[in-house]
């Protein structure tokens, strides 16, 4: 296969501001642009893709799966996209919104199973989503099921996320968890009485700041705030509280208090914090060259993407991890290089936060040497003489390498954000 660029399906909501169409180079026709999906499957929010190759699931293609891929065929979830469908902010939205370029990411993967690696079939569906979100104002404070719940109540399934704080106006704050142990009843008082907020945990944000959010912890990104958020493929999300406020129609927004009261973890929820990163508190790239790196590694394990660095001035941290994604964040400085190796276990998802650069991806020409009979072992002879490509990258783009035998890398200045799926983390528990 080759590098496929993502065209975000994009979300006009009444808290969004200007800053993804001005600073992040997305296209869009609406203001304000509150969400762009940089990479999505779902059917709210479908992003597009396409090769330089011109490797699409065109009208009428048979899939590897048999099936035909056409327009208006359901997506990877089983649901049709159609217009009007509210959003998880209650507000509607057309397919207009997404972009005409390239094709749908869902039919694509259908056509394409292999492209999200072996580990996603432990998953009915690509379970990744990613946005880059521009919060003029502040969200509603909301929570999200776990998968149990969801399922049971639902018929889909729950939201873990992680957000990544990258841009942040003088004196933004976030709300995240409670401060201390609540019970039902006095939760529920502090909703009614319209002071809910005072018992959450108020934080203060810097760009950098990576915040997980489990499904069941109640939070709120706050106005001024322009952050990635990185979280498993679901739209359901259960308001909490809205600050009294009208949607463009006039109308107030629809609280879902008694489900959210069923699914928030009320205890005090440690913090998952980190601060923002600092250079001096990680390895420099020669050392994980020569072999003591932990780059593409935590301690649990192997990651599914085995990356290593080479050069100076590359800086890579996992800052993120679950069974529906995990996530590095890579530093390059002074036009740095960067490489790693694709496996056919899990897609490569690269987010360019800030700056620019020429990433090449170069797959193997393999020849099977094995016996179809044998189980035992597989032999493989193979170069990097067959297929080479590469793309100019730069901030506010999204690309999508899918899962293959090959290698890639990245030369360049900027902030880069790697998503990938985990062996040790897809193991699903229903």
């Amino acid at each position: 296969m080759a590098i496929g660029i993502i065209h975000p399906a994009c979300k006009q909501y009444l808290w969004g501001g200007e800053k993804l169409i001005r600073e992040y180079g997305i296209s869009s026709p609406n203001t304000p642009l509150a969400e762009a999906w940089v990479l999505s499957a779902h059917p709210d929010g479908d992003s597009r893709i396409s090769f330089s190759e011109g490797e699409l699931c065109s009208e009428g293609k048979e899939s590897s799966e048999g099936e035909v891929c056409s327009e208006g065929k359901e997506s990877s979830e089983g649901k049709v996209c159609s217009e009007g469908k509210e959003s998880s902010e209650g507000e509607s939205f057309s397919e207009e919104e997404s972009s005409s370029e390239g094709e749908s990411f869902a039919e694509y993967l259908k056509c394409h199973p292999e492209a999200v690696g072996s580990l996603g079939k432990a998953f009915p569906f690509f379970p990744t989503l990613i946005k880059l979100i521009d919060a003029k104002k502040a969200l509603s404070i909301q929570v999200h099921p776990d998968d149990s719940f969801a399922l049971s109540r639902e018929g889909q399934y729950g939201k873990t996320e992680m957000w990544i704080v990258l841009e942040r106006e003088e004196g933004a704050f976030l709300y995240f968890g409670f401060q201390k142990d609540y019970t039902e009843e006095e939760i529920r008082r502090a909703i009614e009485e319209d002071n809910f907020p005072s018992l959450l945990c108020k934080v203060m944000v810097e760009p950098g700041d990576v915040f997980f959010i489990p499904a069941g912890t109640v939070h709120a990104i706050g106005a001024g705030i322009l952050l990635a958020e990185v979280q498993q493929n679901s739209n359901l999300t259960y308001r909490v509280y809205d600050y009294g406020r009208k949607d463009a129609q006039g109308n107030t927004r629809e609280l879902h208090v008694e489900k959210a009261l069923e699914v928030m973890d009320r205890k005090q929820l440690s913090s998952y914090r980190q601060e923002a990163f600092k250079k001096q508190g990680t390895k420099a790239a020669e050392e994980k060259a020569a072999g003591k790196s932990t780059a593409g590694k935590d301690a649990a394990g192997e990651s599914a993407v085995e990356e290593k660095a080479a050069g100076k001035n590359v800086y890579l941290e996992r800052i993120g991890s679950c069974e529906y994604f995990t996530v590095d964040r890579l530093f390059l400085e002074d036009n740095a290089f960067y490489s790693g190796k694709l496996t056919k276990e899990s897609f490569l998802s690269l987010l360019v936060l800030e700056g620019e650069g020429v990433l090449t991806e170069e797959t193997k020409c393999c020849e099977d040497m094995h016996q179809e009979s044998s189980t035992e072992y597989k032999q493989e002879k193979c170069s990097f003489a067959g297929k080479k490509e590469q793309r100019f990258v730069k901030k506010g783009e999204s690309y999508f390498l899918p899962a293959e035998e090959g290698q890639w890398s990245l030369k360049g200045t900027g902030k880069f954000l790697l998503t990938f799926l985990s062996e040790k983390d897809c193991v699903r528990k229903d």
